[in-house]
């Protein structure tokens, strides 16, 4: 018997590709991302539950150089890939040490909190109700360049659904 390939955008094919973590948001700002790896890589923004979301109005995150970071329910509820658990996928591409896998996801989840600091893109996640309940996975690519690999991700995942991830759907100001 062949096993099926786990569809893109899937926990499964994130874990089949090798990528770890899983925790949710709230275990991450507990223990300040500590587990993460000061290494390139990419990491993905996960829901487990494949129920339709519940969106709120304001964001968790703070306005970014001027322009506040909601978006229209509307627009939100039109990103919404259904089927798919991956909401977003972002890369570390080092070389710097604010560039590595840690610290990318310490300021993503900051911005989340409230924090001014630059992390604009996947935005969209925290007008998401269970937004504390997602899960962050990562995988270290030191070698590899994690440019050529998320945008690989992203073209299977699109392939797959025909739209790229939830919170990928718009261009990242420069952070």
């Amino acid at each position: 018997m062949v096993a099926t390939p786990a569809a893109p955008g899937s926990i499964a094919a994130l874990e089949a590709d090798g990528f770890v973590g899983f925790r949710t948001v709230a275990q991450l700002w507990a223990d300040r991302c500590e587990e993460l790896p000061n290494e390139r890589g990419i990491y993905a923004v996960v829901r487990e539950t494949l129920n339709p979301p519940r969106f709120t109005a304001k964001s968790s995150a703070p306005s970014f150089r001027d322009t506040a970071p909601e978006l229209p329910l509307e627009e939100l509820e039109r990103r919404w890939v259904a089927g798919a658990q991956v909401l977003y996928i972002g890369r570390a591409r080092g070389p710097g040490v604010r560039s590595l896998l840690k610290q990318r996801v310490k300021r993503y989840l900051r911005y989340g909190q409230g924090r001014h600091v630059s992390h604009w893109g996947g935005r969209a996640i925290w007008q998401l109700a269970d937004r504390s309940a997602l899960r962050v996975a990562w995988k270290p690519f030191p070698d590899d360049d994690p440019a050529r690999v998320e945008q690989d991700m992203q073209e299977r995942f699109e392939g797959h659904h025909g739209a790229p991830p939830f919170a990928n759907q718009e261009p990242e100001l420069d952070e």
